[in-house]
């Protein structure tokens, strides 16, 4: 053990004294870790802060539209206006699902786009959604003060709304908003209630909500005589929730079956609605992020390699010069294994202290990103040991053959050497 701390203590006071070259020599293997470290930092600080998000809508929520969820691309043209011409769903279509014993909560929704709210002087774009009262607990939202709709408030169709923090803070600042009047357009609305904010992703808030019932939306803002794009997004959505005690895919199922047969599609026709859920999105994001990792990974491991090349190449010049050096240490009683050990050492150690310098510079770029981006960060552990671990490997792989031959030199010859 102390011959190891022996070599050990000779490996650093060799590099101490070429410290630049040193640095230079490790540059290849501080970029390299430091890349896997500040990508890892990102890429597991947004899945966190994904996952939070799309938790919030329900895992166990299955959302029926005309149209498939996807992260990438956008619908074209001609599957637009092939959607279009599909059947709307229903307000019925709801209230049927909503009698499957595999669910517990239904609500039909019907977006509406490009509105402004306005109160008194102030006012914001908006996208309202008409709704049902299972809406609320169905999408996570809890309400900050006022009420929920009810069952009255659908059937007579009243002209009230729930409204999102960001709604509150732009158009009434302090003010109370329950009892106040906005409009939606040219109509006027009451508000009701207030929810309790939900933040931002990805830069954009969650929290620009205005809810009416879906029966008001549906007397003021009718679809009739819309085509094409409008009719594909606008037109009613049915959120499900699948009870805590039934699988998901049982539930899914179930209400595809009881879709298909109030259709009238045989066995070989396919569903003209789509079945969407938050499980569908995280798994076409990590099948995007695996991607990026991967990519991001190859890209340091080039960085990683050079960096393993320049550590053999400075090793072997570092041999060539200290060839009177080694003869002089096997002169004095040094052997093959202790020559080998010293420059294997000086390998590993120069590339784990550019890996260090890596995961350091790594940390301090994700806190940086997180800090003027609004994009999150947070390093887990396996990715700091994952860069340190392979700086060492690099070193002892690359630092073999310089160790071997430096181990193998003839004393007599390297006495003589000049």
């Amino acid at each position: 053990m102390n011959g190891f701390f022996e070599l050990l203590k000779s490996a650093w006071l060799t590099l101490k004294t070429n410290k630049l070259r040193a640095l230079l020599t490790t540059l290849g293997i501080i970029v390299g870790v430091s890349t896997v470290i500040a990508m890892v930092s990102v890429i597991d600080g947004i899945n966190r802060y994904v996952y939070q998000v799309l938790g919030s809508m329900g895992t166990s929520t299955v959302y029926v539209q005309k149209y498939k969820w996807q992260l990438t691309g956008s619908l074209t043209r001609e599957e637009i206006w092939q959607l279009s011409r599909t059947p709307d769903l229903t307000i019925d279509d709801a209230r049927v699902i909503r009698e499957l014993d595999e669910v517990d909560l239904v609500s039909a929704i019907q977006p509406l786009r490009g509105m402004t709210a306005r109160y008194m002087e102030k006012t914001i774009d908006v996208s309202p959604s008409g709704i049902e009262p299972e809406y609320l607990d169905i999408g996570g939202y809890e309400l900050a003060s006022g009420r929920r709709f009810i069952e009255n408030d659908i059937f007579y169709r009243s002209n009230y709304v729930i409204i999102g923090d960001l709604i509150k803070q732009r158009l009434f600042g302090n003010e109370d908003p329950i009892g106040k009047e906005i409009w939606l357009n040219r109509r006027k609305f009451l508000v009701i209630g207030v929810l309790e904010p939900k933040g931002q992703l990805m830069g954009e808030s969650m929290d620009n909500v205005v809810l009416m019932p879906i029966t008001t939306a549906q007397k003021y803002f009718p679809l009739r005589g819309r085509f094409g794009p409008q009719r594909v997004f606008m037109s009613i959505q049915i959120a499900a929730r699948v009870r805590e005690d039934v699988p998901l895919e049982q539930g899914i199922k179930s209400i595809e079956n009881l879709l298909r047969s109030r259709r009238g599609l045989r066995f070989d026709e396919d569903n003209n609605f789509f079945l969407n859920t938050s499980e569908m999105l995280v798994s076409a994001y990590n099948q995007i992020t695996g991607g990026i990792f991967i990519a991001m990974i190859a890209i340091a491991s080039m960085a990683l390699i050079v960096g393993g090349i320049g550590i053999m190449n400075i090793m072997l010049v570092s041999v060539t010069e200290r060839t009177r050096e080694i003869g002089i240490r096997k002169a004095v009683g040094a052997t093959q294994k202790d020559i080998l050990m010293l420059f294997l050492i000086e390998a590993i150690f120069l590339t784990t202290v550019g890996g260090i310098i890596g995961v350091i510079l790594g940390l301090i770029f994700g806190g940086v990103l997180e800090a003027f981006t609004p994009l999150p960060a947070s390093t887990p552990l396996w990715s700091i040991i994952l860069g340190l671990g392979f700086s060492t490997i690099v070193g002892l792989f690359f630092g073999i053959y310089p160790a071997r031959k430096a181990a193998k030199l003839n004393p007599v010859e390297a006495l003589r050497y000049e």
